[in-house]
């Protein structure tokens, strides 16, 4: 069982979970019943009030003065009788007199023969009275005294005003709710068990398990029986701490229904999916690609043929065009890749299914809650993940060692064309101009100048064809790590400014869901 207290510890953090996500009006009379439970407290629990209420013509008022031996209730046929809360007690009770705005009060030792010193007795305005001060009246004490007696007119009993504004929704109150069947000498004798028979079938319909109790204010039929039966309730000392833990058990039974079930979350597949949405969003498919191009581009400087890299130098590095190589001592702050609308778009369009997916058989306010704690994050989000670019280490410095050796091996090769190229050259200008020269060296029959050349120019045709092949596939391996790298730190930022939003929505919601249903316990003996 849940006492009390813990229910009011449960309802306060319900409060602050619950606010702007459940009905409004739930929400403040959860607020002012955690109030009410600790100003009650405050008034003394040894005290029992017990008021009765009824509609008008159900003789309320004669009964009141039949219970307390007395006139103090005035009866009579003009309607409404009764325009104020009216006491009686053995002794005065000031403090939740007080605490009830009951001003009409009065003291009358010996009407109980056993714990009369607890009881106090209220006599309510009518509650369908023509008065609205006088229903607002009846409405605002029905919610909060200890023992409601419902005094019904035989000919009334099934009032649609007293079953469906008050018994109906007070199911969880039978401990502390008595239903009278008043006049009952207004009946006939072989109709009377038909008839509290069928009254009883009707409470039963409300969800009371109240009996109920035949009385006549003017023959004193059943009032011994009632006033017994309220010496009971109170002598047991737990009335108040039932009508509380009752009203905490109903408010913890509405505020689960506003809960729904519980949901599924975010699953790890969505939480990636999102994350890779967010990264393309902010361009991390086109820079991966700048990337990889920047490599090829670098790469094609460092092992193409000497004599044709010039032609490199009229291009731009694609990261350098995406002002993703700073400068020397600039700081990186965002790139030259930014989210379009039609991308910001897509994210967003993503959230909303990720949340609908999430917080299925949630109601829609949690839902509606989830998706703006993401989406209107989602601009800050794609900021974010374009300074997370814009600072990531992209391996622009970076060179692998065989670049220096293929640059090596081509220079070497590149020398040697131009030195048979100089070669050939010598002789042909010696042979113009009838100059003696020495016989070049021969390989086998070959003379070594064109030997030179040709070598020179087929070896580094292949470094190069060789080159590009290597470029190519690792060019192709760089923009696969930079994406996976980019992604891989975008990640966290989705998740700590969008996914934990929606996470926390959805956690509150598992959270007040299981309070709801430790409210619905409070004060229950099994």
């Amino acid at each position: 069982m849940t006492t009390l207290n813990e229910g009011l510890h449960d309802l306060s953090r319900a409060l602050e979970i619950a606010e702007g996500r459940v009905d409004l009006d739930l929400l403040s009379r959860a607020f002012e019943l955690k109030e009410a439970v600790v100003e009650r407290q405050a008034a003394g629990l040894e005290t029992t009030v017990v008021a009765l209420f009824g509609a008008t013509g159900s003789g309320k008022s004669s009964l009141f003065n039949a219970l307390t031996g007395s006139d103090f209730a005035r009866v009579a046929a003009r309607r409404p009788t009764t325009n104020a809360p009216m006491s009686v007690s053995e002794q005065p009770a000031a403090e939740v007199l007080d605490w009830l705005d009951v001003r009409d009060r009065h003291v009358k030792p010996g009407m109980f023969s056993s714990h009369g010193d607890r009881i106090v007795l209220l006599d309510m305005p009518d509650i369908d009275s023509t008065e609205e001060a006088n229903r607002e009246i009846a409405t605002r004490l029905a919610g909060v005294v200890d023992v409601l007696v419902w005094v019904l007119d035989p000919q009334k009993y099934a009032d649609a005003v007293v079953h469906e504004d008050y018994l109906r929704v007070m199911s969880e109150h039978s401990d502390v709710t008595l239903v009278v069947l008043n006049q009952i000498d207004t009946v006939d004798a072989d109709e009377r068990p038909g008839m509290i028979s069928d009254a009883q079938k009707i409470i039963r319909e409300d969800g009371l398990e109240a009996e109920i109790i035949a009385t006549s204010a003017r023959t004193g039929e059943g009032v011994e029986t009632l006033r017994t039966t309220i010496e009971r309730v109170a002598g047991s000392q737990q009335a108040a701490y039932d009508r509380m833990s009752a009203d905490v058990r109903s408010v913890g039974r509405e505020l689960g229904k506003q809960v729904g079930s519980a949901p599924a979350g975010i699953t790890k597949k969505d939480r990636q999916e999102i994350a890779s949405a967010v990264a393309n969003a902010a361009g991390v498919d086109q820079v991966a690609k700048a990337a990889s191009g920047s490599y090829m581009y670098r790469g094609k400087k460092s092992v193409g043929w000497p004599a044709l890299r010039w032609l490199r130098g009229v291009r731009v590095d694609p990261l350098k065009g995406l002002h993703l190589v700073p400068e020397k001592g600039e700081i990186p702050t965002l790139t030259g890749v930014r989210a379009t609308p039609a991308k910001e778009s897509q994210v967003r369009g993503l959230v909303r299914t990720v949340v609908t997916n999430a917080a299925e058989g949630l109601p829609a306010a949690w839902q509606r809650d989830a998706a703006e704690a993401a989406e209107y994050r989602t601009g800050n989000v794609l900021d974010q993940a374009d300074r997370i670019i814009a600072k990531a280490d992209l391996g622009y410095a970076k060179k692998p060692a065989w670049w220096s050796i293929m640059n090596f091996l081509q220079w070497l090769f590149f020398v040697v064309a131009v030195v048979g190229l100089l070669w050939l050259g010598a002789i042909w200008l010696a042979n113009a101009m009838v100059l003696p020269l020495p016989e070049p060296p021969m390989i086998g029959e070959t003379p070594l100048p064109p030997l030179l050349f040709i070598g020179g120019l087929a070896v580094g045709l292949i470094l190069s064809l060789l080159g590009r092949l290597f470029l190519n596939s690792g060019s192709k391996a760089v923009g696969r790590r930079v994406k996976k790298k980019l992604i891989k730190e975008i990640a966290p930022v989705t998740e700590e400014h969008m996914l934990s939003g929606i996470d926390k929505v959805l956690e509150d919601s598992r959270e007040l869901g299981e309070i709801s249903n430790r409210l619905t316990k409070v004060g229950r003996k099994k």
